[in-house]
């Protein structure tokens, strides 16, 4: 593999990851401000879409670490940063449930 498609795959994991971060706040904002369920809908497809996208782009940088020896700290790393999503995530989904629960709004 040459090194500069695994660094290309590297910043588009890391621009995928920043952008789900960036994308989940910004939903999880709208609902905590705005209280409308048809928010978590929403919010419910992008988790959806959020991980197919990630989760794809995960077994891309995978199979690039098993496959070649050059930059693999690099694939790592977006890896890792990659894998930061899931407990951020799970903490939102919680959140949001419990200020649904407090609102009295049926999900």
């Amino acid at each position: 593999m040459k090194a500069s498609s695994e660094l290309a795959i590297v910043i588009a994991a890391k621009r995928c990851a920043r952008i789900s971060l960036l994308l989940g706040i910004s939903i999880f904002l709208a609902f905590a401000i705005s209280k409308v369920e048809q928010v978590m809908i929403g919010a419910f497809f992008f988790i959806l879409l959020a991980c197919l996208t990630n989760g794809f782009i995960l077994l891309i940088l995978l199979l690039h670490l098993i496959g070649a020896r050059s930059n693999w700290r690099q694939i790592f790393n977006a890896i890792i940063i990659m894998l930061i999503n899931i407990p951020i995530g799970i903490f939102f989904v919680w959140l949001s449930i419990q200020i649904a629960d407090l609102n009295h709004i049926n999900l």
